[in-house]
C-alpha cells in the first residue's frame, strides 16, 4: 500500500480520499481550510497544516484543486509540496483540471526535484468519485502509468493512457469543452421546446432516447424537465467557463478552431452575468428563459 499525500479536500477530493483509505492506503491530507477536512480524520487520514508537511515522506503526491492559481501556490508556494524533501522514486500527480501551460511547467518543476510526474485528470462528478468509478486520463510514460495503476485503480473504473506528459490534461480539456457544448445545446433545445408549447418532460425523453441522446443529455434534460437540480451543486456554470477557457485556448494554440466552444461559453457567461454562476450547469435553462423573456418584451 502507498503512502499518499493528497492536496485538496474539496467536493472531488474528499470522496477520492475516502476511496484511497478504503483501499488500505495511508493518506495525509492538506486543505486550505483544514476544518473542512476534519471528517476524514475519523476514517484514518492524517491532516497536515501545509502542502510541504503533507508531502514529506510520501510515495505519491496528488493534487485535486480548483484552477491554475490554486495549484501553483499548493505545489510551488513557500510551503508548497515541492519544497518538501522528496522520497527517492516518489511520484507527483496533478489530477486537477488546469491549463496545459501549467501542467508543462509543473512537470519541469517536479522533475527538477527528482519526482516522476504524471497528469491524471479525472472524469466524473462527486457521486461518481464516491462510488470509485471515475475515469482517469493519464499522461506520462507507460512505465509510470503502469506503476501507479494499483493507486489509481482504488478510485476509478478505468485508466486510459493517453500518451506522454500533458496528453492527459489535453484530452480532458477537449472532453470538457465537448461536454459543455452538449449541456448548452440541451438547455437551448429544452427551452425552445418549452417556448413552442411542447411538454418538456416529453422533450427530455425524446432527446435522451433518440439520436440526440448521450449521458449528458439524459442527465441534464431530466433535471431541466423536473426543475430538481442537484444539491449540493455538482458542476457550476462558473466552473464550466473556467474549464472551457483553458480548453478553447489549448485547441486554438494547437491550430484548431472552437467556434461551437466559443458559442457555448458565451451562453454560460450569460448565466454568470445574471448572477447564476454558482448554480448547477443544468440551471442554464433558466438563463435562456430570462433571455427569451427579455427578447420578447
Amino acid at each position: 500500500m502507498a503512502k499518499i499525500a493528497f492536496l485538496g479536500a474539496g467536493m472531488m477530493g474528499q470522496p477520492i480520499i475516502r476511496n484511497f483509505l478504503r483501499g488500505g492506503h495511508a493518506v495525509t491530507v492538506y486543505n486550505r481550510t483544514l476544518d473542512k477536512a476534519r471528517p476524514l480524520e475519523a476514517l484514518g487520514a492524517v491532516l497536515a497544516p501545509t502542502p510541504k508537511e503533507a508531502a514529506t515522506g510520501a510515495d505519491v503526491i496528488i493534487s485535486s484543486l480548483t484552477n491554475d492559481d490554486a495549484s501553483k501556490v499548493t505545489w510551488n508556494g513557500p510551503d508548497g509540496a515541492l519544497q518538501a524533501e522528496p522520497k527517492p522514486g516518489a511520484y507527483a500527480i496533478e489530477m486537477s483540471t488546469v491549463s496545459l501551460t501549467w501542467v508543462s511547467e509543473l512537470n519541469e518543476l517536479a522533475k527538477a526535484r527528482g519526482l516522476h510526474f504524471l497528469d491524471c485528470p479525472v472524469a466524473g462528478r462527486p457521486d461518481v468519485a464516491e462510488a470509485g468509478q471515475l475515469k482517469v486520463f493519464a499522461g506520462g510514460s507507460a512505465a509510470d502509468v503502469d506503476a501507479l495503476r494499483p493507486v489509481l485503480d482504488a478510485i476509478s473504473k478505468s485508466v486510459m493512457h493517453v500518451g506522454g506528459v500533458g496528453r492527459g490534461i489535453t484530452f480532458k480539456l477537449i472532453y470538457n469543452v465537448m461536454g459543455a457544448i452538449q449541456v448548452a445545446a440541451c438547455a437551448e433545445g429544452m427551452q425552445a421546446c418549452e417556448a413552442a408549447g411542447i411538454d418538456i418532460a416529453v422533450a427530455a425523453e425524446g432527446f435522451s432516447t433518440g439520436a440526440t441522446g448521450s449521458p449528458h443529455v439524459a442527465r441534464h434534460s431530466r433535471y431541466m424537465a423536473e426543475n430538481s437540480h442537484e444539491d449540493p451543486v455538482q458542476f457550476s456554470g462558473s466552473m464550466r467557463i473556467k474549464d472551457m477557457a483553458y480548453g478553447i485556448q489549448l485547441i486554438e494554440d494547437a491550430g484548431g478552431q472552437s467556434v461551437i466552444g466559443h458559442a457555448a461559453k458565451q451562453v454560460f457567461e450569460q448565466m454568470v452575468e445574471l448572477g447564476m454562476g454558482d448554480l448547477n450547469d443544468s440551471e442554464l435553462i433558466d438563463t435562456l428563459r430570462v433571455v427569451h423573456k427579455k427578447d420578447r418584451a
